[in-house]
């Protein structure tokens, strides 16, 4: 059934000012075509009562007092009975015709917590290292203008925890209490990081093609890995220094875990202090995969690198529990086949940023 458009009108008029709500029944409307009346513009009924009401007045004025008296009382009765059936019924409840739409879902939670996410910001920096720096390896130079658009990237590593919630364990501890998920390949990384992203309702970043060739689609949403260059971007944190908190390798232990304080075994992620921009673990404890194949640093500048389009190897960044204080240095670099799985090879996530630069 089709309402009349002033009686649509009015109920948007109603809502939009939030004043008390009335309703008549359609159904009833329907059943009774008189109603209408009720609904009708006033520059019609003006002229229309006008009218009526000489006309009646003509008819009383001229008929004999017999039957003028019933007919006006039966006129006034009748219009005093129209008059109360059209007035609105105020309700408690409105029905649904009337009903405020139902609020949006609340969305729906995320296996990774917010609070993993750090935001960071598009920025300019020197990607390498100069050749004064102490424990240099050949391949961080020559150093070179990077400009790296905003991006979110996991405080943590990804941990054991993470991997089991999305295997179906909610139980799984999810913190800083737990280790990070290691013995995975490159390849493992990409997968874990597509089922994350379908777990979560995203847009997959990756594709694979013949072969294992992996194709990144840089406008999904999804989970990632860094690039090498985000790597030592977020690593660095705005320093120039061989750590992010500066050159003294007596302070290394407090930031990292590296070979002197390990004992040989992974420990859990967050128990040491974070960089400038509160990322855990950047320096030392498992190595970090990155989206790279492994190449030569190229001399120009250079924005949003993703690495040489052709190579067998992938980057390593960080050091790890089992290394030297020189590899846990934010220019270091390794490599390794996409294919190996180590017990220091981890990897963290990253993600497009909240909104686009």
């Amino acid at each position: 059934m089709r309402l009349p458009e002033s009686w649509n009108r009015l109920r948007l008029a109603l809502s939009r000012a939030e004043q008390l709500r009335y309703t008549q029944v359609a159904e009833e409307i329907a059943l009774t075509p008189w109603r209408r009346l009720d609904y009708l513009p006033w520059r019609v009924v003006l002229p229309l009562a006008l009218a009526v009401g000489v006309g009646l007045a003509w008819a009383v004025w001229t008929l004999p007092d017999l039957l003028a008296a019933p007919l006006f009382l039966l006129l006034l009765g009748g219009g005093s009975a129209l008059a109360f059936r059209g007035e609105p019924v105020l309700v408690t409840t409105p029905p649904a015709a009337l009903q405020p739409a139902e609020p949006p879902a609340p969305a729906r939670p995320t296996l990774v917590p917010k609070d993993w996410w750090v935001d960071i910001p598009a920025g300019r920096f020197l990607m390498g290292s100069p050749d004064t720096e102490a424990g240099r390896g050949d391949d961080e130079g020559p150093q070179h203008e990077i400009q790296v658009s905003a991006f979110r990237c996991l405080r943590y590593l990804v941990t054991k925890g993470l991997a089991r919630r999305l295997d179906g364990d909610e139980e799984a501890l999810l913190g800083a209490d737990d280790l990070p998920l290691v013995n995975v390949s490159w390849l493992d990384a990409i997968h874990f990081c597509n089922r994350l992203s379908e777990a979560d309702g995203l847009t997959l970043c990756y594709r694979f093609e013949d072969d294992d060739a992996v194709v990144w689609d840089r406008t999904a949403d999804g989970y990632r890995l860094l690039t090498e260059a985000e790597w030592e971007y977020a690593c660095r944190a705005g320093t120039s220094s061989r750590w992010s908190f500066g050159d003294d390798e007596a302070r290394l232990g407090e930031h990292a875990w590296y070979n002197k304080n390990t004992d040989g075994k992974a420990h859990p992620v967050a128990q040491k202090r974070p960089n400038p921009w509160g990322l855990h673990d950047m320096h030392g404890l498992v190595w970090e995969w990155c989206w790279d194949r492994y190449g030569p640093y190229p001399n120009e500048a250079q924005t949003n690198p993703s690495g040489p389009s052709e190579g067998v190897d992938r980057v390593l960044r960080g050091g790890s529990f089992r290394n030297g204080a020189v590899s846990s240095r934010s220019a270091n670099r390794n490599r390794i086949r996409p294919g190996y799985r180590l017990v220091n090879i981890g990897f963290r996530c990253a993600r497009a940023p909240r909104r686009q630069p």
